[in-house]
């Protein structure tokens, strides 16, 4: 499906993470073409490439490609409504609007897309390079939330990984233990904690906030320090972003996070998704009305549940 392609463009999505970086860099290296992202990448992700010794290509011209295979989503907003022609979709999340038009598709319920890639190759019969099994062992390791959420076909990934390359398991940890942590981020941390509104209904506390920048990650430290439900949100030019995380007894007792932000953001003319525990949307209107929304409808699925599990946080 990709051999014979004279230019191939392997495309990760807005801030891409060390999963979609990966995924495509893998399938990259076995079967050629550039690897490429919109807007650019996480921290995380940057760590991932400088340890690969890979370069990324930001908001390249996908016109002057033959085929371009978008990585690790199917959501047209996430690479900013490019205007593909000829494009495939490798993905493990269950939404996308760009299904419909794909030459071809491989999507399927999975912890990463990661390990999907892996999948590919080894049907393939292709050995991966030394960094493209770093690549792929970070990217699973990251979108599992280092394992708490994986499923046995995670670990059974990672250890034929292991197995058929001369990679420790340590050097993955080593990758993500350079991500800095800057200032700026640290300072919308404390700010994400300073303006949160908490509602607690029953045994549930959920938990709202406004940021400038670092959602994802005041989302996750709100979690951390106490909230079953952490949504935080912010404007970013005409557009709103908000990210969900949750516990893993309210994913347990049938939170969606991936569903509702799904049906916020299409309902505000965006997008959203992700998964059951963590999630994000991305669409017009006010991050304080966005949220609200978003509260209401994870307040009634919760409505009437007990707390599950252990309580730990989910990615």
């Amino acid at each position: 499906m990709i051999g014979g392609r004279k230019r191939v463009l392997y495309l990760c999505h807005k801030n891409a993470d060390p999963d979609a970086l990966g995924a495509a860099f893998s399938l990259r290296e076995a079967f050629g073409g550039d690897l490429a992202a919109v807007e650019g990448v996480s921290k995380t992700g940057g760590s991932l490439l400088e340890a690969i010794g890979a370069e990324v290509l930001i908001d390249p011209s996908v016109e002057e490609y033959d085929l371009v295979v978008v990585v690790d989503t199917a959501v047209g907003l996430q690479i900013g409504d490019l205007p593909l022609k000829d494009y495939a979709v490798i993905d493990h999340h269950q939404e996308g609007d760009l299904l419909d038009g794909a030459i071809f598709q491989i999507q399927r319920a999975a912890d990463s897309t990661s390990e999907i890639a892996w999948e590919i190759l080894d049907k393939s019969g292709i050995g991966p390079s030394r960094e493209a099994a770093l690549a792929l062992l970070v990217g699973i390791i990251t979108d599992t939330g280092r394992f708490k959420h994986a499923q046995a076909s995670s670990f059974r990934t990672v250890a034929e990984i292991l197995e058929r390359s001369d990679l420790d398991y340590a050097e993955a940890l080593e990758v993500l233990s350079r991500v800095p942590t800057d200032t700026s981020r640290r300072i919308a941390l404390l700010r994400a904690a300073s303006r949160a509104e908490i509602e607690w209904k029953g045994e549930w506390i959920v938990v709202t906030s406004e940021v400038g920048a670092f959602e994802g990650s005041a989302a996750m430290t709100l979690v951390e320090i106490g909230a079953d439900v952490a949504l935080v949100g912010g404007a970013h030019g005409d557009l709103c972003r908000i990210s969900g995380r949750a516990r893993r007894g309210a994913v347990l007792a049938g939170l969606d996070l991936s569903a509702i932000l799904e049906e916020v953001g299409r309902a505000a003319g965006g997008s959203g998704g992700g998964h059951r525990g963590a999630a994000g949307l991305e669409a017009p209107g006010t991050p304080k009305e966005i949220l609200a929304e978003v509260r209401v409808l994870v307040l009634e699925a919760l409505a009437g549940q007990r707390p599950h599990g252990d309580g730990d946080p989910s990615p």
